[in-house]
């Protein structure tokens, strides 16, 4: 038993290899490379990586260590009013789809839906004849002789529903392709409350085998501007199982739907329907011409052929890329293409590079461009015989023209210089604060365990600095016995030093840097210090490497920069009290560290800022800028508790250099004729107007890119995003992602082929923009606002006249309000959030992955109780994880244990009434009052020798892996002033942040009834 990464937790060490990783399993990563630190002394459980992904445990042991290899290929609709116990999916104007939880309706069998007269005079005979094999169907409680029904289409292997018999506005016609959900509401116009379902005390809880469970249902909490009090949960028994105030049965509103384990395959293009799987979902992709949708989605999947039909659709038209986006080990692999000392082949008049969408012609003697129309010869090398479909007979030999995503090598014309080699410049703070709060010793034991992990061979160089009212460098020469400081005394008239004698090669200081980094800790262990210049440290290091060809700069501080040059004063301390309140304290109090940035872009110098600090603010509204130009990462460990947190900052450093990435890009989108590109959404630099700098691009990073029509479009839209960038081994490569899109002059097809994930993550950039100076309220209507004239816009032009007691959802944004709600309740939006963290959240949301963003919005809850109870059984067989709990407090039991998480954050919550026995299993206490006396213990989860302990983290494991992200699990208890941050999880649920799901949707409803009048 010793310590391991959970905080300080006992651990069986399954190898002695280097630190564990969390291997991706699921579809959205081929390789984690995420660790587990111990504390100092402990070899601590450790996983080797393996062509660049880490191994499982069980086989560790004989799989070598080794970096992941970039650049080499890798393995293989809507309404509100009546009763919401009815619900149905229906198809267009001339087509109605009706399904029931217990039993869809196979056969082609119709179902007519009794008015509330019929219902109430003479209730239907429950329906006994379901699909083939099925049960029948049982009546519901509130409502005889009709089952709860329930979104989704039904089950395998049974048949679709035909279209409904005519009637008043629903002429008898062919089945139409659209689908939307019909969500009935009540009547009253006010604000409904969210009720139990009238049949849910009939639900059965699992029952633990040790300790028993006594399976009572949690009441949701009051929610006041501060954490709830213990007892804020707290009803009488009688009325934990009433029955429902409102008509709305909350369990039948639209939510994600839960994915089975077999993922499935999606061809990129020739398709039936174009719509790529969901970001969440599990699929394998084959690349048959468009880029992977990892790499590659569209908010449309059928453009309109038109600006009139784009602005009536009120969608957004917009593309977001993930260049180098992990695939899944089993996606078609990314090709390499080398055309020689030429180059690759390129379209003369618009520079298009050469895709599976150009056509040839006169036998393989010309091209024609898909972009311009320019007829272009082909190289007499490059000719070959064509087909009567003007295909190549060789084109599925060439990847460059079967597949939509390649790396193309660049010849010595893409080069102005000689490729930059890695460069790691660390830049440390050492000032009291960072001393005290063990922020400088775990940095530095971070920094020293990550130089083994640093990609570029031979060729990767490292520096290393520090600074608190000075700044201090260190020369690491290989001809030296130890490292020498050097003292910049001028904090205010900042120099450069010579690079040669500060970064250097790695593999001829490894040792010296190691011996460094283990003594600065006690080298400043009585410093006084407690301010710090971190803008003069930062200009610096930055002259440094401009010195040399560039790099990346990792910053650690834990002190606002007061001293020299750009010093700041606090500001705003405390969380906004008016979301009616301008943000001006999100708007940069200084112009200097924007400045600062750009320079540091112009010669390709990436900034990565570690804010490791135990309480106070930092002023991240201006020290962020030196992130987003420089396309660096912004990371945040407030409060930071030592040595719980100690982990996640390695983990986090870890991944950031181990992760797949390029160094000094540029990057431009090229549409074809009729659309043109109108904003960039993320984190770069820009110098011209059609081109983007990235002094460092990673796998996390994506970027969106809004497009317009300035004329209209033909049969296809052709997009293709082009990225010249320096490989961690120190060559150019050209990396192409190719998108063909149909196009429509039909307004519904339109809402068929909405990518409602990509719309979500372009929401969310956006708010993110006019957040500063503007108000919280202000960005909260622009979403609701959006959601509104879109469900309108389908109403009114893409349905028949539907009774106006329904709110339609198209069936591709039928979780739009959903996921409006919870970005409107997210950190950013939040009230109640302090002014740092919400610049944290802004950052990511800007730059993060589609993957990483809608777990963000909308978090997963998993029931644990149950969990262990299926682990125990299952044994030593892989934790399957189950589908995400509803995110109400409806859904938690008294003696439930919980976990919610969203890739960054977990919370393990028991509730009050959790058996005792299950407490001392998971905890080691007798009692959760004695447990979280300290703020590290709350984040301190300990291994213990028994069943459950271990079911326990192989689930959390389990966890981590699916997200390819190392989360630090805080552990809650009912009455915790912390318990906030579970709750603040559950978006579905009232609360400061806003209205209920059931509310937002009667909102919505009025909203659009208004629009009508």
């Amino acid at each position: 038993m010793r310590p391991n990464g959970f905080g300080g937790a006992q651990f069986r060490p399954p190898s002695a290899q280097s630190a564990l990783a969390y291997p991706r399993q699921d579809n959205n990563a081929e390789q984690a490379g995420l660790a587990l630190l111990s504390p100092p002394g402990s070899a601590g459980p450790q996983l080797p990586v393996q062509n660049g992904r880490p191994a499982s445990r069980s086989n560790s042991a004989a799989r070598p260590p080794g970096p992941p290899q970039f650049g080499a290929p890798r393995l293989p609709a809507g309404h509100l009013a009546g009763d919401l116990n009815n619900l149905s999916l229906n198809g267009g104007p001339a087509q109605s789809t009706s399904y029931y939880s217990q039993a869809p309706i196979g056969g082609g069998e119709y179902v007519q839906k009794p008015s509330r007269q019929q219902q109430t005079a003479a209730p239907p005979l429950p329906r006994q004849a379901g699909a083939p094999g099925q049960a029948p169907v049982q009546p519901r409680a509130g409502l005889p002789g009709r089952g709860p029904p329930a979104f989704g289409k039904p089950a395998l292997g049974q048949s679709q529903v035909g279209p409904r018999p005519p009637g008043p506005g629903r002429p008898a016609s062919p089945a139409s392709p659209n689908k939307y959900a019909s969500i009935p509401m009540p009547a009253s116009p006010s604000p409904i409350t969210s009720g139990r379902p009238a049949n849910s005390s009939q639900q059965q809880t699992a029952q633990m085998p040790v300790p028993p469970s006594q399976g009572r249902t949690l009441a949701p909490p009051s929610f006041s501007r501060t954490p709830p009090p213990p007892s804020g949960l707290n009803r009488p028994a009688s009325q934990l199982h009433q029955a429902p105030s409102s008509k709305i049965d909350p369990t039948q509103v639209p939510r994600p739907s839960a994915k089975g384990d077999a993922p499935e395959e999606y061809r990129t293009s020739g398709n039936q329907y174009p719509n790529p799987p969901t970001t969440q979902a599990r699929f394998v992709v084959r690349d048959t011409g468009n880029a992977n949708p990892r790499f590659m989605r569209c908010t449309l999947s059928m453009v309109p052929y038109s600006s009139d039909l784009l602005k009536q659709s009120a969608m957004p038209l917009a593309v977001v890329v993930q260049p180098f986006a992990l695939l899944d080990p089993a996606d078609d692999p990314t090709q390499t293409v080398d055309f020689g000392e030429h180059g690759p082949i390129r379209c003369m008049q618009c520079k298009a590079y050469m895709n599976p969408h150009m056509r040839f012609v006169d036998r393989g003697r010309k091209f024609k461009c898909c972009f311009c129309g320019t007829s272009n010869a082909t190289p007499v090398d490059y000719i070959c015989n064509t087909g009567v479909d003007g295909r190549r007979h060789d084109a599925h030999d060439r990847a460059e023209l079967c597949q939509g995503s390649v790396d193309f090598v660049a010849s010595k014309e893409y080069m102005v210089r000689p490729p930059m080699p890695f460069v790691h410049f660390f830049l440390i703070d050492v000032s009291y604060n960072a001393v005290t709060s063990g922020a400088l010793q775990a940095t530095c034991l971070a920094v020293a365990r990550t130089l083994t992990d640093l990609q570029g061979n031979s060729a990767v160089q490292i520096g290393i600095a520090t600074f608190d009212t000075t700044v201090h460098f260190y020369t690491l020469s290989a001809s030296q016995s130890q490292a020498q400081m050097l003292v910049m005394p001028d904090i205010e008239d900042v120099y450069s030093l010579s690079s040669a004698s500060v970064v250097v090669p790695l593999q001829d200081c490894h040792h010296l840097a190691s011996s460094l980094l283990e003594s600065i800790p006690k080298m400043f262990s009585q410093t006084q210090h407690a301010d710090a210049c971190v803008g003069a440290a930062v200009q610096a290091s930055i002259d440094t490497l401009k010195e040399g060809l560039g790099g990346k700069l990792h910053v650690f501080m834990s002190s606002l920069p007061k001293l020299g040059l750009h010093g700041l004063t606090p500001r705003q301390a405390g969380p906004a009290t008016d979301n009616q309140q301008k943000q001006i304290g999100l708007l940069p109090a200084h112009k200097g560290y924007q400045q600062m940035a750009e320079d540091a872009a112009e010669h390709q110098v990436s900034i990565d800022l570690f804010v490791v600090t135990r309480s106070q603010s930092v002023e991240l509204a201006s020290l962020a800028q030196l992130c987003e130009p420089t396309a660096g990462q912004l990371y945040h460990y407030c409060p930071f508790v030592s040595p719980a947190d100690d982990d996640q900052l390695y983990n986090d450093l870890r991944w950031n250099v181990q992760r797949p990435q390029g160094l000094e890009a540029v990057a431009r989108l090229r549409c074809s004729s009729g659309l043109v590109e109108e904003r960039y959404l993320g984190s770069f630099h820009r110098r011209t107007a059609t081109d983007i700098d990235l002094p460092a691009i990673n796998a996390d990073q994506s970027i969106a890119v809004q497009l317009r029509h300035d004329d209209k479009l033909d049969k296809e839209a052709f997009l293709q995003f082009v990225v010249l960038y320096t490989t961690t081994q120190g060559e150019r490569r050209i990396r192409v992602h190719n998108l063909a899109l149909p196009t429509t002059q039909l307004l519904g097809q339109v809402f068929k082929g909405a990518d409602l994930d990509t719309q979500t993550n372009l929401s969310a950039r956006r708010v993110c923009r006019d957040i500063p100076g503007g108000t919280l309220a202000s960005c909260q209507d622009q979403l609701l606002r959006q959601c509104i004239n879109q469900l309108f816009s389908y109403r009114k032009n893409c349905t028949t006249a539907p009774s106006s007691g329904q709110l339609i959802l198209p069936e591709a944004l039928k979780l739009l309000p959903f996921y409006s709600l919870g970005l409107s309740k997210s950190p950013c939006l939040r009230l109640a959030t302090m002014p740092d963290v919400r610049v944290v959240w802004m950052h990511r949301f800007l730059s993060l992955s589609l993957s990483k963003t809608l777990p963000l919005i909308v978090p997963r809850l998993l029931p644990l109780h149950r969990m262990l109870q299926q682990q125990q059984l299952s044994g030593s067989e892989p934790v399957q994880l189950p589908p995400s709990l509803s995110l109400s407090s409806e859904k938690l039991q008294e003696d439930g244990i919980y976990l919610a998480e969203n890739g960054y954050d977990g919370y393990i919550y028991f509730a009050q009434q959790v058996n005792p026995q299950l407490v001392r299993a998971l905890l080691g206490v007798d009692a959760l009052e004695a447990y979280a006396h300290s703020p590290g213990m709350s984040l301190m989860l300990p291994v213990l020798d028994n069943p459950l302990s271990q079911a326990l983290h192989a689930i959390l494991d389990a966890v981590r892996q699916h997200r390819c992200a190392f989360m630090t699990i805080r552990v809650l208890k009912r009455g915790d002033p912390a318990e906030i941050l579970f709750y603040n999880c559950l978006v579905e649920d009232k609360n400061p942040a806003g209205m209920s799901y059931i509310e937002f949707l009667c909102a919505v409803h009025r909203q659009i009834q208004s629009m009508f009048k």
